[in-house]
């Protein structure tokens, strides 16, 4: 119900409303292609945050078993600065920069420490299921929430957009209640001071040389997804799509996602997290190589339909994957450089794309740029073994506080009466 919930700020805020209608306000003032370039760094600034305090926040939560209360913190503070975008918006375009920043660091916290409680809710067996699972309840319930904002906008026009934004805030707070209330806290099984531990993890670096690829991978294709979520809504603007094609495209993209991400989910069970991964990036190659080619506003719906097809396999599958190669109790602090490398990644891309529309004047290179990122990530990717767990990461299993014959008992919630022999 979290993924339910916070899609609603990364359909609304980061891809289909937020976008199109700050570039337009920057338009105004400064003149076309001005205001895609600000959104482009808008976006660049709105990771940042994140990308900085991901690591010392992810220790911390470790060593003193935080994760829930970590997550609703930084939820709290991204869906006050959603509702606040309706105060700074449409009065000023630059005020709406810095609730987004605000707002985007918060969605960016907030994922670190629930990504990290993959291990915890269900068995090792059960991860490509569930995280699919989470994230095609994301598509439904940022579907919905995107189809109520656009019809308030196509009803009403341009004044029901502030509404829009508070709809995200409140949509957001609402349904992150249910994590926070019905998830138990893991037990920290290290405790110490959270900079040596942050420092030990850094030294043993080399010790999981697996894990540190899988990483590299990550980042690389996952520039590529996070620069077509966040430009996607721009880079219609610019090519001239009007609003409601774009809105409408977007929400086949989020109908289309929730059975495919389902999919996606057996497929990594029956072959494996690492086979779905290279299916889905094969299929963003094709849909950057139509984008290029991309002329009418029907193109736009045909690529918001392909985006749908493989967006959420390919983020449920690298997270139960990356899950496998963590070692027990350090899941808040390596899920950190997890998310770390997707929102570095996140930033690397809009100003590749920033600066690619600043110097050609044309958005188009921006998008063909976002091909090399899929080739690289899709290289890496085929050196992570199939194997996983301790393993695959380079540690014995007394290395990181696990008998072999239990290494599947890290979860409590989902077994409340006691654990699996």
């Amino acid at each position: 119900m979290y993924d339910w919930g916070n899609s609603a700020f990364a359909t609304i805020c980061m891809t289909a409303v937020l976008p199109p209608y700050l570039a337009a306000l920057a338009n105004r003032e400064l003149g076309a292609p001005a205001g895609t370039v600000a959104w482009a760094w808008t976006a660049v600034a709105g990771l940042l945050l994140g990308v900085l305090a991901g690591p010392p926040l992810g220790a911390l939560a470790d060593a003193r078993g935080w994760r829930v209360r970590l997550l609703g913190t930084f939820a709290v503070l991204g869906a006050g600065a959603t509702a606040l975008l309706a105060v700074g918006l449409p009065g000023s375009w630059r005020w709406g920069v810095v609730l987004y920043v605000l707002a985007a660091s918060g969605f960016a916290g907030a994922n670190i420490f629930y990504d990290a409680l993959l291990p915890a809710v269900a068995p090792r067996d059960r991860w490509d299921e569930v995280s699919a699972r989470g994230y095609a309840y994301g598509y439904l319930g940022g579907g919905i929430a995107l189809a109520v904002a656009a019809g308030m906008i196509l009803r009403l026009g341009e004044r029901a957009v502030p509404w829009a934004f508070v709809l995200a805030g409140v949509w957001w707070a609402v349904f992150t209640v249910p994590v926070i209330r019905a998830v138990k806290e893991p037990a920290p099984e290290r405790r110490g001071p959270v900079w040596a531990q942050l420092v030990s993890t850094l030294r043993d670096a080399r010790r999981q040389p697996v894990l540190w690829r899988f990483l590299l991978a990550y980042w690389l294709y996952n520039d590529g997804i996070g620069t077509i979520i966040k430009m996607a809504g721009a880079y219609g603007a610019e090519m001239g799509v009007p609003m409601g094609h774009m809105l409408g495209a977007l929400l086949l993209t989020q109908l289309v996602g929730v059975p495919a991400t389902v999919a996606f989910g057996a497929l990594g069970r029956r072959r494996g997290p690492r086979f779905g991964i290279v299916v889905a990036l094969a299929g963003y190659i094709v849909v950057t190589l139509l984008g290029f080619l991309m002329r009418q506003a029907w193109h736009f719906w045909v690529l918001a339909g392909l985006v749908g097809l493989v967006q959420g396999g390919a983020q449920a599958l690298s997270r139960s994957l990356f899950a496998r190669l963590v070692p027990a109790g350090r899941e808040a602090e390596l899920f950190s450089f997890y998310d770390l490398s997707g929102r570095f990644a996140g930033v690397i891309g809009p100003a590749l794309f920033a600066l690619a529309t600043m110097l050609t004047g044309s958005a188009r290179i921006g998008v063909l740029l976002v091909l090399v990122t899929f080739i690289g990530g899709l290289w890496l990717l085929r050196t992570v073994p199939e194997q996983a767990g301790a393993e695959a990461s380079g540690l014995r299993p007394r290395e990181i506080g696990l008998r072999p014959q239990t290494s599947d008992l890290r979860y409590d919630n989902a077994d409340p009466g006691g654990r699996r022999a």
